[in-house]
């Protein structure tokens, strides 16, 4: 499988599937597909819980399978919001904005995590939560911001940039309440997110309901 980011302002995924190949996409997230591939809408989840719980993620209620049924590669195309940012997941659990996903090349669990933290420091108390062994590709307003940071490596970021937390457990994410952020126009209250870990940070804001 062959995949490219195309675009400057606006991004779109070129994706070559070889024969037998399968890749899934967010529901509505397909520009065009040549002949030869095949689609399948499959709830995104199993069961009640889990569907529902995709649902409160701020995704679908569908996941859409895309597979090449042909004797030769064939090109779907996948558009974004603004632009695309492709994470590599081995199994890992990553904590992302609600509503994010757009695509990955493997079925991935696509769930709802709730978070005292996220609802203090202003991400909303429902987040996403994308589990499994895919790339996947994710929202961002503008080209992404990716910070490594070490053991006890600290920063403070404005939660409307957070795109995803890639192996940060829950005591590593604080609400950083400051009369200073207020001040500074970041209002009340900033994630501070402490090391090891990765954040993926978008340039442009998005903006989550409190719940």
């Amino acid at each position: 499988m062959n995949c490219k980011l195309v675009g400057q302002y606006v991004q779109h995924l070129e994706v070559m599937l070889s024969p037998g190949e399968d890749f899934y996409a967010e529901r509505g997230s397909l520009i065009y597909l040549e002949t030869g591939i095949e689609k399948e809408l499959s709830f995104n989840g199993s069961g009640i819980g889990r569907i529902l719980s995709a649902k409160l993620s701020g995704e679908s209620l569908f996941i859409l399978r895309l597979y090449n049924v042909s004797n030769m590669p064939r090109k779907l195309v996948i558009g974004s919001r603004h632009g695309i940012l492709p994470i590599k997941l081995n199994g890992e659990s990553m904590i992302c904005h609600r509503g994010v996903y757009i695509c990955s090349n493997n079925r991935v669990n696509v769930s709802s995590k709730l978070s005292l933290s996220g609802l203090t420091g202003g991400m909303g108390l429902v987040l996403q939560q994308i589990q499994g062994a895919s790339t996947v590709f994710l929202d961002t307003k503008g080209t992404p911001i990716t910070v490594t940071l070490q053991p006890g490596e600290t920063i403070d970021v404005d939660e409307n940039h957070i795109i995803a937390m890639l192996n940060l457990a829950d005591h590593q994410v604080q609400s950083n309440w400051s009369l200073k952020n207020f001040a500074s126009g970041e209002g009340l209250s900033m994630m501070r997110v402490t090391g090891p870990g990765t954040v993926y940070l978008s340039p442009g804001k998005f903006f989550s309901p409190i719940g």
